[in-house]
């Protein structure tokens, strides 16, 4: 007799199979967006990368570093900005206009504006107006003359003030061109160089000095001045290999340096005499240029 199988059996043995491995599914991290918050005339605006992509036209998976990013946020500043600027400027415009326009069509609804009562002033004018040409014409005349006189002061004191500051201005130039001068004849006895900065460090440093109630000729000033470039070099060479110390030097003094070297090395001494004698193998043995060179950046970094 043959096996029936029944149609539930079938539908159960379709059914698929769990599976017992852990199935791990892949997470697809999403890189957080940069933002920035630029502040514009008070105004504080916040934007991120993507819209500043947008901005400019960029793609969105185009990749930024942090200073392009920066470059980006900068302009979009600059723009907002000049935008601001651009409106603030369009409404003053038209602020003038309004009330040009105000003035010779309704100045009354211009006082309201103001926080004036139109009707209050032209009372205020009017009493002041009768009071005046109720008044004889000796008082009328004395009020002219007083005001008359009120303004002529005004101007004498504006005069006086504007003397006295030309005053001032012209003393302060000369005592700027008397303190150059004394300066400038100061360095004449001095290893520094007449320079602007030379000047200008001097200058600085009585100015200084004058600030903390003392007074210093130029002359006394200049041996601090030559400390701090010998101090500033000294920590520019020393921060230097031989080859850039050389450069920084220059040729030229590197040139007059081994010429002076050379002068004083031929140049008998007390020394030299007492000294044992060399052989004349010694005595005649020439350095290279390169080996000099060598020699000249050992004794500087030393």
């Amino acid at each position: 007799m043959e096996e029936t199988i029944e149609s539930s059996e079938i539908e159960s043995s379709l059914e698929p199979i769990e599976s017992t491995e852990e199935v791990v599914q892949e997470q697809i991290v999403i890189p957080k967006l940069r933002e920035a918050k630029v502040d514009v005339d008070g105004h504080v605006l916040q934007i991120n990368e993507k819209q500043l992509k947008a901005l400019w036209g960029l793609p969105d998976n185009e990749d930024l570093s942090d200073k392009e990013f920066k470059s980006l946020v900068s302009a979009y500043k600059a723009q907002k900005t000049a935008d601001q600027r651009s409106l603030q400027a369009s409404k003053q415009e038209k602020l003038v206009k309004e009330i040009a326009e105000l003035i010779q069509k309704n100045p009354f609804e211009l006082l309201q504006r103001a926080g004036y009562d139109p009707r209050e002033l032209a009372e205020q004018y009017l009493a002041q107006a009768i009071e005046e040409d109720m008044l004889p014409e000796s008082e009328k005349e004395l009020r002219r003359v007083r005001q008359e006189r009120d303004e002529l002061e005004r101007q004498y004191r504006e005069e006086m003030t504007r003397r006295e500051q030309e005053q001032v201005d012209l003393a302060q130039a000369q005592a700027q061109q008397d303190i150059t001068s004394q300066i400038i004849e100061s360095l004449e006895s001095s290893t520094l160089p007449k320079s602007a900065d030379v000047v200008r460090r001097i200058a600085n440093y009585m100015l200084i000095a004058e600030q903390r109630g003392l007074s210093f000729h130029p002359k006394q000033i200049i041996p601090l001045v030559e400390e701090d470039f010998r101090n500033l070099n000294s920590q520019i060479l020393k921060s230097m290999d031989s080859t850039n110390r050389i450069n920084y030097i220059g040729e030229d003094l590197l040139k007059q340096i081994r010429q002076e070297d050379l002068a004083r090395l031929k140049k008998p001494t007390s020394n030299s005499v007492q000294a044992q004698p060399r052989s004349s193998r010694e005595t005649s043995k020439k350095i290279t240029k390169d080996e000099w060179r060598k020699q000249l950046a050992e004794r500087i970094k030393s």
